[in-house]
C-alpha cells in the first residue's frame, strides 16, 4: 500500500511493504512493526515553487535515525485512518 506523508517539508510517497501489528492480551503487550520504501518526494522552496528530491537524498531520508521515526509516526497515523474509514464505511 501506498500512503503520502509529510516530514519536514518534504512530501514523500512511500510504500510500506510489511506492516505487522499484534494486539496487547491477557499475557503480552502488543507491538506494531512495518517496513517501507520511500519511492519519490517534493520539497517546496522558499517562494512555494515544487522541486523533486533526487533519489540519493532519498536514500539518505529513508535511512536517517532522523527522519525513520518520524515517517513511521505518519505512516501509523495514515494506517489507522484508513482503518477507521473502513469500518465507517463498511456499517
Amino acid at each position: 500500500m501506498t500512503y503520502e506523508v509529510i516530514v519536514e517539508g518534504y512530501v514523500l510517497q512511500v510504500e510500506v511493504t510489511s506492516c505487522e501489528e499484534a494486539l496487547p492480551s491477557e499475557y503480552r503487550n502488543g507491538s506494531r512493526e512495518l517496513t517501507f520504501n520511500v519511492l519519490s518526494g517534493t520539497m517546496y522552496d522558499g517562494d512555494g515553487v515544487p522541486m523533486d528530491v533526487y533519489q540519493m537524498e532519498l536514500a539518505v531520508i529513508a535511512e536517517s535515525k532522523e527522519y525513520v521515526p518520524m515517517i513511521e509516526k505518519e505512516l501509523w497515523f495514515e494506517i489507522d485512518a484508513r482503518k477507521r474509514r473502513e469500518v465507517r464505511w463498511v456499517a
